[in-house]
């Protein structure tokens, strides 16, 4: 799948949630519903694992990008992604990006781009 770059640098294409919608994958959500629900100790449904990416304004998203504190600034700020922000990196994304260095990555490639 083509890179999308979310908000915070993650690469959208790349999420259980986005591929299970695009493939239109039952095992996937399935697997990626189990997977999430242990790990985060949530309960997530299959019908959960869906997204649009986060980028996109309309269409389902996953439970957890409705409540985002990256995607809520980046749509306030009307900007493609943080990369694309006056203000990044910011220091609340400076602390994610310690645990997701290849984020950082990509918003440093986007941030290049606006120049």
């Amino acid at each position: 799948m083509p890179e999308i770059v979310s908000f915070c640098g993650l690469d959208c294409g790349e999420c259980p949630a986005y591929k299970a919608l695009k493939e239109d994958d039952p095992a996937a959500r399935m697997k990626a519903a189990a997977e999430w629900s242990k790990s985060y100790d949530a309960d997530i449904k299959p019908d959960d694992v869906f997204c649009v990416g986060c980028t996109t304004s309309g269409g389902r998203h996953f439970s957890h990008c409705t409540e985002c504190e990256y995607r809520a600034c980046g749509r306030k700020k009307n900007v493609k992604n943080c990369g694309h922000c006056e203000e990044y990196p910011c220091a609340s994304l400076g602390k994610f990006h310690e645990w997701v260095p290849d984020a950082k990555k990509r918003l440093d490639r986007e941030r290049a781009k606006r120049k």
